[in-house]
């Protein structure tokens, strides 16, 4: 089965709207607490990455070493940990472990999943022409 989703329209740092690859899912942690977001489908993202905050209040464990991590918007400090991440709709419903890649300081950036451990489980269509995404989820047979 294929779970379809329309872009999200978000604003961006210029005042207007902008239609994103953005999807509803729930993020978890060690702690109880479940946070439903919208996080960008990025497949230029090696890695999924969160703002500290949210990985506060998810619990995550930030006991690992700082590094640098390189991107758009240049050298940032990260730490690199672990979270769940439910990706459902209707009555179809996908729960996965992602590394993870919590931005320390600076500005939030938003909640972008990335190609390890989120593209892995999915086939993914990005549909610019019709603003869909598209996830088919991959079986594996052992």
């Amino acid at each position: 089965m294929v779970l379809s989703f329309n872009y999200h329209q978000l604003p961006n740092k210029k005042g207007s709207d902008i239609r994103t690859p953005t999807i509803p899912v729930t993020l978890k942690g060690k702690s109880e607490a479940e946070i439903r977001v919208y996080a960008l489908i990025d497949s230029g993202a090696d890695i999924s990455v969160i703002p500290k905050a949210l990985a506060e209040v998810l619990n995550l464990d930030l006991s690992g070493k700082s590094e640098s991590s390189y991107g758009i918007g240049g050298e940032i400090k990260v730490k690199t940990s672990k979270m769940g991440v439910t990706v459902a709709k209707g009555h179809e419903k996908y729960n996965f472990m992602v590394p993870v890649q919590i931005i320390l300081g600076g500005e939030e950036p938003p909640i972008i999943l990335g190609r390890r451990g989120f593209f892995e489980n999915f086939i993914v269509t990005l549909d610019e022409s019709t603003k869909k995404i598209k996830l088919k989820k991959v079986v594996r047979l052992h």
